[in-house]
């Protein structure tokens, strides 16, 4: 298990890259959007500390794909959500974040993540679509009475902090249980949720974890195989009600 963390974080390191534009650094990052292009995201050092903007680069693919935020009370609250969730705040249509030098790698972190998070949440290709994967995960829960905490946030062993779709207590007959849900399953992201649950798991001990995948589309074999290698249990949504009875009380 070690051995895989390991491969994922230098995975990370090898695929990271930068060059200095003026007063601003750009960092690119080995994790890719939709449209399979590389996230990026922009640094500045300002007396002392640092700037963090992804350039409006997201906000702007949300547009390209037929999402308005302004027309959809949904599509803005879980954007917001999201943001929250984070830490990250919205100055017109950037996504930034402030810093000093030390807590640079957990913002960095958090920055990237709230970037892959609402590219999986918003990745709609028709404009009219009103439902989000997260709003059925969570609407099914509450159908099937399960009782659970949305937009959880812990932190890792590593002292980074994960933020988790859904916790579900304790009880007699579960341990706490922390779920992921991901729209868009790709081999590219699939291993910063692997590294969540379990930096978090190490800290967090009798906890299990959960992933739902969204298999509207076919789901790459190595995926369900890592969550196995991972000790996590990955239920497609079309097994959602082989997963109620896991999660009933």
């Amino acid at each position: 298990m070690k051995e895989l963390i390991n491969k994922y974080v230098e995975w990370i390191r090898e695929g990271m890259s930068f060059r200095q534009l003026g007063d601003w650094y750009e960092i690119t990052t080995p994790f890719l959007n939709h449209h399979n292009d590389y996230l990026e995201i922009y640094v500045k050092p300002e007396n002392g500390k640092f700037i963090l903007t992804d350039g409006g680069t997201t906000i702007n693919e949300l547009r390209l794909s037929g999402v308005n935020l302004e027309r959809s009370e949904k599509r803005t609250l879980e954007f917001n959500t999201i943001l929250n969730g984070f830490g990250i705040k919205k100055r017109n249509d950037e996504l930034m974040a402030n810093t000093t030098e030390k807590n640079f790698p957990e913002v960095k972190h958090r920055l990237i993540q709230a970037m892959l998070a609402i590219d999986d949440m918003f990745m709609l290709s028709e404009p009219k679509v009103e439902s989000f994967f997260i709003e059925d995960v969570a609407d099914f829960f509450e159908q099937k009475e399960i009782g659970c905490i949305r937009d959880s946030i812990f932190a890792g062993k590593s002292g980074f902090s994960h933020r988790f779709d859904f916790s579900i207590p304790k009880s007699k007959n579960r341990n706490e249980t922390l779920v992921r849900a991901i729209n868009t399953p790709r081999q590219d992201t699939i291993g910063g949720v692997l590294w969540a649950f379990e930096d978090t798991k190490t800290v967090r001990l009798n906890t299990d974890g959960i992933v739902i995948l969204n298999d509207k589309n076919e789901i790459p074999s190595t995926i369900m195989d890592a969550l196995e290698e991972y000790g996590l249990t990955g239920y497609k949504w079309t097994q959602r009600e082989e997963l109620a009875k896991r999660l009933a009380a």
